[in-house]
């Protein structure tokens, strides 16, 4: 009989200035005197965020790294993990996009197993690594990545740059923010985009394998909230309660982290981002358009759901038009890469269920 697991963090706050007035609370409740923030080096140069962020924490911050670059370096997360460790950290907070968060992540699995995550072999050791003392995790998103909601953490692999990570129920954030006060920094372009993201996590709900209804269901409200919320906010970029609305949307888009993460838009994204040096949030503007029309024949009803809710005669025309009306990058070609490359991508993704020769397809339709 199918069976659902909630596997979302157990407490969300979300509306502006939710993190001034609840994350005090927070903090003692999880009985921390000793914060060891994460986060980038454009949000310690944004008065209003890191800094910000460090004055409510008052007497209690123990320390901070802000070298955390796009895809979670292996080695920034090692370097983090030594400087909370010094820090002697009783409590993560990450601040930033879904690189700062997976990397916190990455940090409390690091300092409790003890494994060093530069190691060549470090995802296989990983998958036996026994846990003790995790850090508990405040996470505080300025992005619609969604990395908070889910217990696994991406980072690029020490030389290589292959997207690898690790995953265990502990790394689950204790408690998530979604403070539109402090959204209204981000960028607008990396708003956008992630909110692209956003909606192929809700797509990619829809079509995993098994029966999700309320996942589905949320999905569903996710794809319609942002088909709103996202022109809204390029319109109006000052307004709070448009990106409210898109970090609901989001929220409701990945209740189902695991096998959303595993579809196939999101698996030849990851191949393509931290090797090319191309955002998520980007990959998913250029992908999963194509997706969706390789994948329509397959799951008619589930692609006429989607539709209706982007307000589209199809899955694929909803994603595309949405992308076009943010201004979003449409074409991989822009990205310099050749034939070999999309062979590359695509050769390890590949599958009985899906060819090799058809996914290069995909990717050749979206340059």
């Amino acid at each position: 009989m199918p069976t659902f697991h909630y596997v979302n963090p157990s407490l969300i706050h979300w509306g502006a200035g939710c993190v001034r007035e609840k994350l005090d609370g927070e903090l003692r409740r999880l009985g921390a005197s000793r914060v060891f923030l994460v986060t980038t080096r454009s949000a310690i140069e944004d008065p209003a965020l890191s800094p910000a962020v460090e004055a409510l924490l008052g007497d209690r911050l123990a320390g901070r790294f802000a070298g955390i670059g796009q895809h979670a370096p292996a080695r920034s997360v090692m370097e983090a993990a030594d400087a909370a460790r010094a820090a002697r950290a009783g409590v993560l907070v990450s601040l930033g996009g879904g690189s700062p968060i997976d990397a916190t992540k990455a940090v409390a699995f690091a300092l409790a197993s003890g494994l060093d995550l530069t190691l060549p072999d470090a995802p296989a050791r990983a998958r036996g690594a026994k846990l003790s003392g995790v850090l508990p995790h405040l996470a505080i998103p300025t992005t619609l990545s969604v990395a908070e909601l889910a217990s696994s953490a991406g980072f690029s692999a020490e030389g290589t740059h292959e997207k690898i990570g690790v995953a265990a129920p502990e790394l689950l954030p204790a408690a998530v923010f979604y403070d539109a006060g402090l959204a209204l920094r981000t960028p607008l372009p990396l708003w956008l985009s992630t909110g692209i993201r956003a909606v192929d996590h809700a797509a990619e709900t829809l079509l995993a394998p098994g029966e999700h209804p309320l996942a589905d269901a949320a999905a569903l409200e996710g794809l319609r909230r942002l088909r709103s919320a996202l022109p809204a906010v390029r319109a109006r970029p000052a307004d709070a309660a448009a990106r409210t609305d898109c970090q609901l949307g989001a929220w409701f888009s990945y209740l189902l982290p695991g096998p959303a993460a595993k579809g196939l838009s999101h698996t030849l994204g990851k191949r393509l981002g931290s090797r090319h040096g191309i955002p998520h949030g980007v990959t998913s503007c250029l992908l999963l358009p194509h997706v969706l029309r390789y994948l329509a024949p397959r799951a008619p009803r589930i692609m006429e759901r989607i539709a209706q809710a982007l307000g589209a005669p199809t899955a694929a025309e909803g994603v595309d038009r949405l992308v076009a009306q943010l201004d979003l990058p449409r074409h991989l070609a822009a990205y310099g890469l050749s034939d070999d490359d999309l062979k590359e991508a695509a050769r390890p993704v590949a599958s009985a269920e899906h060819s090799e020769t058809e996914l290069v397809g995909v990717l050749r339709a979206a340059m």
